[in-house]
């Protein structure tokens, strides 16, 4: 182990600046929600990367290779946004961005913080901590396929905080044996049915033990909030005979 012997100077980031290099060939604007893109440069935030901030001051790395040029951002702090339908009733709410520039309540897209303060319709005080992320539970429903038929398999179940829907995906716990079965699950707020998120069990893919059934993608109507119900509605039934598993629903709040 070796101690420094002599003044050392170093480069602090402080407060709430963050700064990564920029991918090749893109221009991040100033107040632009900012992504990482999965190889560690910063871009206009894309749907499901992880959040960084917003950004201080526009870059133009339109003419740079990745990594160029450097964009610096507010990490943590209150921010005011045009938020697509928000109303006075919508404080606390979460708020997830499709892009770097169009924010919504619905759920789809990446968790950018929540609702603290009502401005105006449709314009929001937005709190947001990048270091924090998401939080996220997973409700786990038992279900025994063989009692499974077309309606519910969980009715209106209340659900106690904002948040959205993340995904659903059963596993496996006893296997299917008998060909030629199938079952599709889907959730429900307040009756009305996501868009997506649909698991579609079959004889194939209930076997062997451990195997775990993905859902399609969830492409809106997601979120929900405090006092809002959530049910799992199976459709689409050619009974099973044996078989059992555990829906595992992944709700972020």
């Amino acid at each position: 182990m070796t101690t420094l012997a002599a003044d050392t100077a170093r480069t602090y980031e402080k407060g709430t600046i963050g700064a990564m290099g920029v991918i090749a060939s893109d221009i991040i604007f100033e107040g632009s929600a900012v992504g990482e893109n999965g190889s560690g440069y910063a871009r206009p935030l894309v749907a499901g990367d992880p959040f960084l901030g917003f950004c201080e001051a526009k870059v133009d790395n339109s003419a740079g290779a990745a990594g160029a040029l450097n964009v610096r951002y507010e990490t943590k702090g209150k921010i005011k946004l045009a938020v697509t339908s928000a109303a006075i009733t919508d404080v606390g709410r979460p708020v997830y961005a499709s892009d770097d520039a169009t924010f919504a309540m619905t759920g789809i897209g990446t968790y950018i913080g929540k609702i603290v303060r009502y401005v105006s319709s449709g314009v929001a005080i937005v709190e947001f901590d990048a270091s924090l992320g998401e939080d996220t539970y997973v409700l786990d429903i038992p279900i025994a396929l063989a009692g499974v038929s077309a309606a519910d398999v969980l009715t209106d179940l209340a659900l106690n905080h904002n948040g959205r829907i993340v995904s659903l995906d059963f596993s496996v716990d006893v296997p299917v044996t008998t060909a030629a079965k199938l079952a599709s699950l889907h959730a429900e707020i307040n009756a009305a049915a996501l868009t997506g998120g649909v698991v579609a069990l079959t004889s194939a893919n209930c076997t062997p033990l451990g195997a775990v059934v993905n859902d399609s993608a969830i492409t809106a109507d997601a979120g929900f909030k405090a006092g809002d119900t959530l049910s799992i509605v199976a459709a689409s039934v050619t009974a099973f005979i044996e078989g059992s598993g555990t829906l595992h629903v992944t709700i972020g709040r």
